[in-house]
C-alpha cells in the first residue's frame, strides 16, 4: 500500500512583499521504499518589479528488514 504525505509551509513578510513557499512530498510504498521530493520557491516584489527563484530536490531510500 502506498502512502502519500504533503507538507506545505508559506512564509510572508510583514509588508506582504516577500513570499517563500516550501513543499515536501513523502511517498512510502509497501516494499519499504521511501521517496522525498522537496521544492522551495521564493518570490520578492519591490518597486513594481519582482524576482523569483526556485529549487527542488528528490531522494529515495530503501529500508531492509532484519
Amino acid at each position: 500500500m502506498t502512502k502519500y504525505r504533503v507538507y506545505q509551509q508559506r512564509i510572508v513578510s510583514p509588508d506582504g512583499k516577500a513570499v517563500a513557499e516550501a513543499t515536501s512530498t513523502v511517498i512510502t510504498s509497501g516494499d519499504r521504499q521511501t521517496e522525498i521530493e522537496q521544492t522551495v520557491s521564493v518570490s520578492v516584489t519591490k518597486n513594481n518589479s519582482s524576482s523569483s527563484s526556485s529549487s527542488s530536490s528528490k531522494s529515495s531510500s530503501r529500508s531492509h528488514a532484519s
